[in-house]
């Protein structure tokens, strides 16, 4: 197309005459400017917490290649263990990093870690005891390894970011209740927490849900362009990315009331009457 910006690899082995090879198209341009963007409104909005934010996004993305390389490296290794080890030092890196060191990051990282791996065995054992009837890992058969294992790993670290943000929400949210008024007693605070999870319980799973589902979008319309059966398409498509998101949503509604006991329990821990 004209106009098409393109990598160039010039062969300067003749002086008489110019040529080169195309190495691919250049679609870094679109890419920067949303990167920019990105920072520049995470930095005027968040200041201090949103450059501490962009750090640790940083962090976790090359710790996550590392990970990765480990794995491609070593196969004998597991990956379900990396990816577990993997989710450990990305909360405490992620949580560390955003609220810094005090109480309520450290409840935060516990309550975290408790509704991830959770949400993990529970689908392991759904999993295991029907045999993963109804899953579909066909999109998966150009792997050398087991399918199932890189989807335990996926299921692990996709719950991560939204039981995550349950955890950091919840927790800032009650300790900044009693803050404000530190005559609240045990079962006030129970009750605002229930509250306030119950609030955000509903648009985290839908959230979750949307999230994972529109990764499908393009492989629906070409299975229904090519005349696919609606139900055929769906059951290709969409049960891997719907297992994900049921667990992820399952992660949520634990760690609702994980991060709400645990919270009171350290706020409480003094001897403060219940």
């Amino acid at each position: 197309m004209k106009g098409t910006e393109l990598f160039v690899s010039i062969d300067r082995s003749s002086d008489s005459t110019l040529s080169g090879t195309i190495k691919g198209v250049k679609r870094d341009t679109q890419m920067v400017t949303i990167v920019g963007l990105f920072i520049l409104t995470l930095l005027a909005i968040g200041k201090k917490q949103g450059f501490y934010s962009i750090i640790s996004l940083f962090i976790n993305i090359i710790l996550l290649i590392g990970a990765l390389n480990i794995y491609v490296l070593y196969n004998h290794v597991s990956l379900l263990a990396i990816s577990s080890i993997g989710v450990v030092i990305f909360t405490i890196v992620s949580l560390l990093l955003v609220s810094g060191k005090q109480e309520k990051t450290y409840v935060s990282i516990i309550s975290t870690l408790l509704g991830t791996f959770l949400s993990l065995l529970i689908a392991f054992v759904v999993i295991h005891l029907t045999d993963a009837n109804g899953l579909r890992y066909e999109g998966m058969e150009f792997l050398t390894i087991l399918p199932q294992k890189i989807f335990m790993s996926q299921i692990l670290i996709g719950s991560l970011g939204a039981v995550m943000d349950i955890a950091i929400t919840i927790t800032s949210a009650l300790y900044e209740l009693y803050e404000k008024n530190k005559t609240i007693t045990y079962r006030e605070l129970i009750k605002s927490g229930k509250e306030i999870g119950g609030d955000i319980m509903g648009a985290m799973t839908n959230i979750l849900f949307f999230s994972y589902i529109s990764g499908t979008i393009p492989m629906i319309l070409l299975f229904l362009k090519n005349g696919s059966p609606l139900g055929y398409t769906f059951s290709m498509n969409i049960s891997l990315e719907l297992i994900r998101a049921l667990t992820g949503s399952i992660g949520i509604v634990l760690t609702i009331p994980i991060t709400l006991y645990l919270s009171a329990l350290f706020i409480y821990r003094k001897g403060k009457s219940l």
